[in-house]
């Protein structure tokens, strides 16, 4: 029963999830499901903190350490928000709400298992559930052609990286005999230089990568960002890049951590040109949806430079990047949503202060975080990132990512521009849905909250 304890949150998702699909057919309207999802993530997350817990259970392939904990308030944080900015895409969209809020819980379900997860073929297990039920999300919507195209590219490329990441398990469990994260340590330990080794943790780390949509694993992300609905756009963006992101700090730092040198420099590679090509494409895009997409890769590099130190405090740093980023551009998904169709090209912003100074704020606020302009929770963030490699000496590496910066005050600054600067075009964004307003309340308080009391924040990211 005490490992059972473990997966209570888990069990928690599927139940929710299984009931959604047994009385599927008879939903007609989303508020409903929407409603059972964001009470069924809070009960989870009351569960998983409602009675102690064992470190580890069910012979040491899962963990219920505070560093699994802290990703379980995250993507129960992230479900809860995603399904609150859902519910007007879901009856618009005339999907079924049933099916989708199901797809949503299973995803989120293996993302907590992948935070948890201390054995590599539970890890690749948690990954595939969270990402085939992705998929599906991004093509839900049937009719439209973007949709499909999205999500067959999605798959397509999502296919190649799983048999990535399953070669160099295969040949991780060839050299040292386990695929548990401490056994890979030991044997890690005994086999130093061995070279099937070293391919196996290039291929796992590169397997990983295309989960957080880091160069030159990105070509998946902006297409399906475009073709996704607004809402499963945003849960893809902060959900599954902090999956990915929690795999590769736990893997990285416990089961590899022998072999530093090697995934250290491998990860140098992409964090500099996912914060340098993401920076750059991105000043040339016109759709908001694919703006946030490159966005979204410059974060992912920027969020790896914490875990190149392989120290606790830089691994806590990636953390809390991971934490912030996610409620950052929840938020700026959020306006989006909530300007309906009149918020997915960067012209429709113009005006914006004028005909809707709430939104306008408010995606002012998110944009600032995103820059990293202070006293926002994306500046500590960013600073904490680059603080740690710098400690480190990669003195160039901090260089590139601060320049970078100044390079993406331009696109997120523009948005602003329109918005404060320019005259209004076409009609006024009407009133917005309470439950987008409620979503965008929370990403803009851990925002603020975030850059005014950073050690607060800080101080729950304990590192594996």
């Amino acid at each position: 029963m005490s490992d059972v304890l473990l997966l209570v949150p888990e069990i928690v998702l599927v139940a929710a999830a299984l009931g959604l699909l047994l009385v599927a057919r008879r939903l007609e309207r989303a508020r409903a499901a929407a409603t059972l999802v964001v009470l069924t993530a809070g009960a989870a997350m009351a569960a998983g903190f409602a009675w102690p817990s064992p470190e580890a259970g069910f012979g040491g392939i899962l963990a219920g350490d505070g560093y699994a904990r802290f990703f379980d308030v995250l993507f129960l944080a992230t479900l809860a928000t995603s399904t609150l900015l859902s519910i007007r895409h879901v009856d618009s969209d005339r999907v079924r709400p049933g099916e989708f809020y199901a797809l949503l819980l299973l995803a989120a379900t293996g993302m907590l298992l992948a935070a948890s997860a201390m054995d590599l073929i539970v890890l690749y297990l948690s990954l595939e559930l969270m990402t085939l039920c992705s998929y599906v999300l991004v093509g839900i919507t049937r009719e439209k052609k973007a949709s499909i195209e999205g999500a067959v590219k999605y798959f397509l490329l999502g296919s190649f990286a799983s048999a990535i990441l399953l070669y160099g398990i295969a040949l991780t469990y060839g050299i040292t005999g386990a695929t548990g994260f401490t056994s890979i340590a030991s044997g890690a330990t005994e086999n130093t230089g061995n070279p099937l080794l070293l391919s196996g943790v290039v291929l796992v780390v590169l397997g990983l990568a295309f989960k957080i949509a880091a160069v030159p694993f990105h070509a998946w992300a902006p297409d399906a960002y475009q073709g996704a609905s607004a809402p499963v756009a945003a849960f893809l963006a902060s959900g599954s890049k902090a999956a990915g992101l929690a795999a590769l700090v736990r893997v990285c730092m416990v089961g590899f951590a022998p072999e530093h040198g090697l995934w250290s420099n491998v990860l140098i590679a992409l964090a500099a040109m996912s914060i340098l090509l993401g920076s750059l494409v991105a000043l040339s895009q016109t759709n908001m949806k694919r703006l946030l997409a490159y966005s979204s890769i410059s974060h992912a590099g920027y969020a790896l430079l914490g875990l190149i130190a392989g120290t606790p405090d830089g691994a806590s740093a990636t953390m809390m990047y991971s934490f912030v980023y996610a409620f950052m551009t929840l938020g700026a998904f959020g306006i989006v949503i909530a300007l309906d169709r009149r918020g997915e090209n960067l012209s429709d912003y113009h005006g914006l202060a004028r005909t809707n100074p709430g939104a306008a704020a408010l995606m002012f606020l998110f944009l600032l975080s995103l820059t990293g302009i202070p006293p926002t929770a994306g500046f500590a963030a960013k600073f904490a990132v680059i603080l740690s490699v710098v400690g480190q000496g990669h003195v160039g590496l901090a260089v590139l990512a601060v320049l970078c910066s100044v390079i993406s005050a331009f696109f997120y600054l523009r948005i602003a521009v329109y918005m404060y600067m320019t005259d209004p075009e076409g009609e006024a964004p009407g009133r917005f849905p309470s439950t987008v307003s409620a979503a965008l309340l929370v990403a803009a308080l851990v925002t603020i909250i975030g850059g005014v009391l950073p050690d607060t924040l800080a101080a729950w990211t304990v590192p594996p």
